[in-house]
């Protein structure tokens, strides 16, 4: 499940079904999380200099996209691996942790303003005005605070969509690399489907949208919005 959109989505219906379901997140953060979630879901295709976070910053993070492709040991090794998801983890609460000096908000800013543009432009809304949308974000939780608990947990829960995703096609994913390069799956070798065929535009895509539309209905039902039907 490598299509970028996919994994957007995914990371959207795990965010919202987690802050609702788990965490039990008011209305304003529960947004603010998903969004989060949504964004990370893609942050594992950082290896690949064509994938949707690639082209958020154009030459920039294509070529931090082909940097880090090499040093990983290329697509769908250790950025798709559990060493992986932690590091992206760990990335994610030492930069909330270290916010307070220049240095540290420059660095959480950029990194929020990765996961924010990756989602928007995942989720086909690109251009100049997506890019400076998720800069103003980024800068504007970095100064203010606001949801700066979630990101850890948002990026732990993102990239473990995406890995999980991943995991439902014929290729599979090296969870221990780079201690073993056996790839897992979650369906058999029948079942399996190649990222960006049918069964994923044709059954996992409607499925996760109609996931969505399931918790943002139960959402209202609950009245967690305050609205009534």
């Amino acid at each position: 499940m490598c299509l970028g959109h996919t994994h957007a989505i995914s990371g959207l219906v795990t965010g919202a079904a987690v802050g609702l379901y788990v965490t039990h997140l008011p209305p304003p953060q529960l947004a603010i999380f998903a969004g989060l979630t949504a964004g990370a879901a893609v942050l594992p295709d950082i290896d690949h200099p064509d994938s949707s976070l690639a082209h958020c910053f154009g030459f920039l993070t294509k070529g931090f996209a082909w940097l880090i492709g090499t040093v990983s040991g290329g697509h769908r090794h250790l950025t798709h691996a559990i060493l992986g998801v932690g590091g992206f983890t760990a990335l994610a609460a030492l930069a909330v942790r270290h916010r307070h000096g220049t240095a540290g908000q420059i660095g959480l800013a950029v990194f929020l303003a990765l996961i924010l543009a990756s989602g928007l432009y995942a989720l086909q809304v690109g251009g100049h005005g997506a890019d400076l949308l998720a800069v103003a974000g980024a800068v504007a939780m970095t100064l203010t605070g606001t949801g700066l608990p979630l990101v850890a947990t948002a990026v732990l829960v993102g990239c473990g969509t995406h890995v999980a995703g991943d995991m439902l096609t014929d290729e599979g994913c090296p969870l221990l690399y780079p201690f073993s390069r056996y790839h897992f799956r979650l369906l058999p070798g029948p079942l399996a489907f190649t990222t960006g065929t049918r069964p994923e535009l044709w059954l996992v895509d409607p499925a996760l949208v109609a996931g969505l539309g399931y918790l943002a209905y139960h959402a209202f039902v609950l009245k967690i919005f305050n609205v009534k039907l």
